[in-house]
């Protein structure tokens, strides 16, 4: 027998790849697209002719119950504030579909209080098309240069898993320096950002490139950076990269 619904509890919303926690039932940001008409008629015409102009994309809102530590509400206040285009997906897994456009933060993370509990709200300006997946772009590896670097999980650089998010190079002591190289064949585009994912610096598959200098982290230490890769009728994957040196 067929399901009678689709349920969405257990659905998840992400900017940029780091999951918003703390949203309100009934809450999910699906933008409301709208297209308006023109008049297309001419003195030849006896009934009035109509043209259908550009698609508006719209706009969404979401609501929830502030957690001022959660990673997903620190990224939300950070986009805010950065005036860029974000990746907002939501994920219904009894679907199997992921939900992703693109759009800005438009409102200052604002908050309210109600039955004694602080919520936040936030209002998103959709910039693009609406898709929806059953599959995410498809990365081969991640992987460094540096000798003697430990990666996990450990087939990272060779055979990525298609549902790992995040990936750790253990850097040996005195290694000060490293590339990284994504190789993702089919990719429409490959990113990194080191910024939470405000700004993004363009990588191509299967060619090295040289941390930036202001992300490697001090001995004993650890940084992390965002990989974006992004593949045609597939919902854009990131990957948390995080270099660990000893």
């Amino acid at each position: 027998m067929a399901k009678e619904h689709i349920d969405t509890t257990l659905s998840t919303v992400s900017i940029d790849g780091t999951d918003i926690d703390g949203i309100s039932p009934d809450s999910l940001p699906f933008p409301k697209p709208s297209r308006d008409t023109k008049d297309v008629t001419t003195i030849k015409d006896t009934v009035r002719r109509k043209g259908l102009k550009l698609l508006d994309p719209g706009s969404a809102s979401f609501s929830g119950i502030a957690i001022p530590g959660d990673p997903g509400q620190v990224a939300l206040v950070a986009a805010s504030n950065d005036m860029q285009e974000h990746t907002i997906q939501i994920v219904v897994p009894e679907s199997g579909l992921t939900f992703e456009y693109q759009a800005y933060v438009t409102t200052d993370y604002p908050t309210q209080e109600d039955e004694n509990t602080l919520y936040f709200n936030v209002d998103l300006e959709v910039t693009g098309g609406f898709e929806r997946s059953t599959t995410s772009a498809g990365i081969t590896s991640i992987e460094g240069a540096a000798v003697g670097v430990v990666y996990s999980p450990s087939t990272a650089n060779s055979a990525l898993g298609a549902t790992v998010t995040d990936v750790i190079f253990k850097e040996t002591t005195g290694i000060t320096t490293d590339t990284v190289e994504v190789t993702a064949a089919a990719a429409s585009y490959i990113g990194i950002s080191y910024d939470g994912g405000s700004t993004w610096s363009a990588l191509t598959s299967g060619t090295a490139a040289t941390f930036s200098t202001t992300y490697w982290p001090t001995a004993g230490n650890h940084a992390k950076a965002i990989i974006k890769v992004m593949e045609a009728d597939k919902a854009t994957r990131f990957v948390n990269l995080f270099v660990a040196r000893a």
